[in-house]
């Protein structure tokens, strides 16, 4: 008997766990479990949940709202998380102590972000957000604020009022201190519970500033910054050894915080050495662990790997293999203090996520919470490799019906963000299970990982610097013709569709080439130079287009889609969140625009309260509803009867 297919509604159920946190003793896991697509004028919900290495796992916080960012205390007696039960979008800090309900602890004026325990565990360092500041690209690119509080009306901008800030909580008074910096806005911070820390800082706090943010010590009692390290590319994940003679980050050229795929770099903070481990490791998050050695997660190609690294660049792997642990677009885990616990949110084609503890060379499931979906019919997955035009060999996720004949199908090109990403082995094969839904609609799905991409090493990661819709394109267009070649696609019935990177290279594609018969550019971006003047993220754009956007014949006008949409035929449908920080929806409005004055089939979509992504279950549904109908209608041959949108 067949099992059947995963369903548009299956894909809206499936929860996704994050933020794992192991105790100091490995014994137990903290995580977060998320509560799925939410109603309408909704925010996202989650609580945390505490898992027992011998496999029993539980709910430990009830809410209301969203329960995030469990911390372990280093007696393992108490739990810190953040939360906004009190106050809808703004996340407080609460302690749980296992003998009662979680109680609120400080008085921060702003958002939690992280949190990190002194070494007797009386007191905690926090990084809050005030409000007004911008949530990073992944985490939708909208504001932080209260839900449904007071609208600023009329709506006022004025430059560096929203920071990003570090304090201290005593648990037991909850008295709570800014130590932060003045003028320094802190995006991340590593501490070991002396004196100083080390934080990824800017003097501006503005989300552009992030892309020219340097390392910094942190003195602690004196509030007084000392740079320690100014780079050259993006940073992320920094972290400093208990003696405080050391600290360590990842940088690599990056185009979002918080997904920055790169190199170990290591300061002996003495003598001002620069090091850097294990180079050909591309590295997303890193701990240091008792004694001189980091535990490290990457990616790759389209797997992703954990381990250790020695100081002297000696790497002990413990994992690497075909699977997603963390996200396909942040790799993550976590270990105890001596590493010989770990444990991971994983997926894998078939294996929808779950919480899982590595052992020896595998990974043993603690939890349960995808159950359902774990016997369902989903596509047959492989990986797929061609040749660019150049010779450079190029690899991606190849999707295909798990029940098909012989006759080519109908292909979908789902292009990822970034462009500094790459697409990993998960269940979902994209955003809202879109590979999936497509897949078993029918359909061939390439998800490519083109240059410019992440997992290859730095080199190939910065491969389309300058030249974004280039030999990016170029190496999807081989991707196809060798799927036509193979006889697995049909070269008449070619689709395209991916999210902000993805979005952009959708809408551009279709104005430089008719290889493609429909398009779905979402959260797009389509005149690089309104983009640069209304985007959170200018910086970005003078990053990987390096080119002035005031010159008229430079790369801003040359390489925007709305330039060159006059000569366009592919139907297109846009798709784009109402309130993106990220990809302004002027960009979609630009668009759609230039494609109807053209005479090409287009619609738009806007979807209210969504930004660079959406949550609600309506919306969501929507989408995966009006993807599929659209590439029906316009890749499907008659013999291929139109998927049942539910």
């Amino acid at each position: 008997m067949t099992n059947s297919q995963v369903t548009v509604e299956d894909l809206l159920d499936l929860r996704t766990l994050s933020a794992v946190d192991v105790s100091t003793d490995g014994q137990r896991v903290a995580f977060v479990v998320d509560g799925g697509a939410t109603a309408k004028g909704k925010l996202p919900e989650s609580r945390v949940w505490i898992a027992h290495t011998d496999g029993d796992a539980r709910e430990a916080t009830r809410g209301p709202g969203s329960d995030s960012l469990p911390r372990w205390s280093p007696d393992g007696r108490q739990l810190a998380f953040a939360s906004d039960r009190d106050h809808a979008g703004l996340m407080g800090l609460y302690l749980l102590d296992f003998r009662g309900e979680a109680r609120a602890v400080g008085d921060l004026p702003g958002s939690v972000e992280d949190v990190r325990f002194s070494r007797d565990g009386s007191y905690v360092l926090v990084l809050a957000a005030d409000p007004g500041s911008d949530k990073a690209g992944g985490q939708a690119a909208t504001k932080i604020q209260e839900h449904d509080g007071d609208e600023q009306d009329p709506i006022v901008r004025r430059p560096n009022e929203a920071w990003r800030r570090l304090y201290r909580i005593d648990l037991d008074s909850g008295a709570t201190t800014e130590l932060s910096p003045r003028g320094s806005n802190v995006w991340e911070f590593g501490w070991s519970g002396g004196g100083q820390a080390v934080a990824v800082v800017s003097d501006d706090p503005t989300e552009s500033a992030w892309f020219g943010a340097r390392v910094a010590l942190l003195d602690l009692d004196t509030r007084e910054v000392r740079s320690v390290y100014e780079p050259e590319w993006q940073l992320q994940s920094p972290v400093i050894s208990a003696d405080g003679r050391h600290v360590a980050f990842v940088e690599g050229l990056a185009s979002d915080r918080m997904i920055v795929t790169g190199t170990t770099t290591m300061i002996e903070l003495a003598s001002g050495a620069v090091n850097r481990l294990a180079p050909d490791h591309d590295v997303v998050t890193l701990r240091w662990l008792d004694g001189d050695q980091l535990f490290y997660v990457g990616t790759r190609g389209i797997g992703t790997m954990c381990g250790r690294i020695a100081l002297d660049g000696t790497v002990d792997e413990l994992w690497s293999g075909p699977a997603s642990i963390g996200t396909s677009q942040s790799s993550a885990a976590a270990c105890s203090a001596d590493a010989r616990t770990v444990a991971a949110a994983k997926d894998a084609p078939g294996e929808p996520p779950e919480l899982c503890v590595l052992a020896g060379d595998g990974w043993r499931t603690l939890t349960r919470v995808n159950a359902a979906l774990a016997d369902r019919t989903v596509p047959d997955v492989e990986r797929f490799v061609w040749s660019a035009s150049d010779g450079l060999d190029i690899e991606g996720i190849l999707l295909r019906p798990a029940e098909r004949g012989d006759e080519p199908l109908p292909l979908v090109v789902q292009v990822h963000g970034g462009p500094t990403a790459t697409w990993t082995l998960e269940f979902s094969a994209g955003p809202f299970g879109m590979g999936v839904a497509l897949g078993n609609a029918g359909y061939a799905v390439l998800l490519p990982n083109p240059r410019g991409s992440t997992g290859r090493g730095q080199a190939f990661s910065r491969a389309n610097l300058g030249d974004m819709g280039g030999g990016d394109l170029q190496d999807i267009l081989a991707g196809v013709e060798a799927l036509v070649e193979a006889g697995i696609a049909d070269r008449e019935r070619v689709g395209i569709t991916g999210g902000s990177y993805g979005g952009f290279m959708s809408a551009w594609a279709i104005t430089q080439t008719d290889a493609f018969a429909a398009a779905i550019p979402c959260a797009c971006i389509s005149n690089w130079l309104s983009f640069h003047n209304t985007s959170n993220v200018g910086r970005w754009d003078e990053l990987y287009l390096q080119s002035d956007p005031y010159d008229p014949a430079g790369d801003y006008f040359a390489r925007s889609p709305v330039m060159h949409a006059r000569a366009c035929t592919t139907p297109t449908l846009l798709l784009h969140g109402e309130v993106d920080l990220c990809t302004p929806l002027g960009q979609a409005e630009e668009m759609y625009r230039a494609l109807v004055d053209a005479g090409c089939e287009a619609e738009l979509v806007v979807y209210p309260r969504g930004g660079h992504g959406w949550w609600e279950r309506d919306h969501r549904r929507d989408t995966l509803q009006r993807m599929l109908a659209w590439f029906a209608h316009h890749l499907t041959a008659s013999s291929l009867a139109a998927p049942d949108p539910t």
